[in-house]
């Protein structure tokens, strides 16, 4: 799966406070991996919402400063956003408005908060899978609006599911061949999809 760099007009729209359909645009894409991102870190519900709310709203201060160093460095500028406020939460507990964590001597969120600033390579690969998870999940909800739910539910049973071909050929009342050679399209719509995504690269 390919991995480009936010498209420079959408980066742009976010200088406009009123640009409200660029800004629901640019949250549609990135809320549920930096709410994934802080869950997976060790946040609970409630503070892994705060944190992604408190991450818009550093984005919203600041991105008139930020200056694209080249493919990826937008999400690289983001990702650090995420990881300063996970750790943060995790430190000091400013969003819930309890008191620093740290302080109690909990050694679980001692050992939570190391886990941060010691595997910042596992936080990255974190964060990129979140990012090509959302990615898989737009190209296949445009794709499905394109084709038959037969066809849909021939890759959806098939690829994500990973029940036998021959078992959804029977259950559809397709061939087995049939089944293959919707899988496939199927799968080649989303490839193409992911290739070129109107919401990224204009770099």
């Amino acid at each position: 799966m390919q991995d480009p760099e936010t498209r420079a007009s959408l980066i742009a729209g976010l200088t406009d406070p009123a640009a409200e359909e660029v800004w629901a645009e640019f949250v549609g894409i990135y809320r549920p991996l930096i709410y994934r991102v802080a869950r997976a870190k060790g946040l609970q519900d409630a503070d892994a919402e705060d944190v992604t709310q408190a991450v818009f709203g550093r984005v919203q201060r600041a991105i008139a400063s930020f200056e694209s160093q080249g493919p990826g460095s937008f999400r690289r500028w983001l990702y650090a956003i995420t990881r300063n406020l996970v750790v943060t939460e995790l430190t000091r507990g400013p969003f819930s408005g309890r008191r620093g964590p740290v302080a109690t001597g909990d050694s679980e969120v001692i050992r939570q908060l190391e886990q941060v600033a010691d595997a910042d390579e596992e936080t990255t690969a974190i964060f990129r899978l979140e990012y090509q998870r959302v990615r898989f999940q737009m190209a296949a909800e445009k794709v499905r609006e394109q084709i038959s739910e037969t066809t849909w539910m021939c890759f959806w049973l098939t690829s994500v599911k990973h029940r036998s071909v021959k078992e959804i050929a029977e259950e559809l009342g397709r061939s087995v061949g049939a089944v293959r050679v919707a899988r496939c399209r199927v799968l080649t719509k989303i490839r193409e999809e992911i290739a070129y995504d109107p919401l990224e690269s204009e770099e």
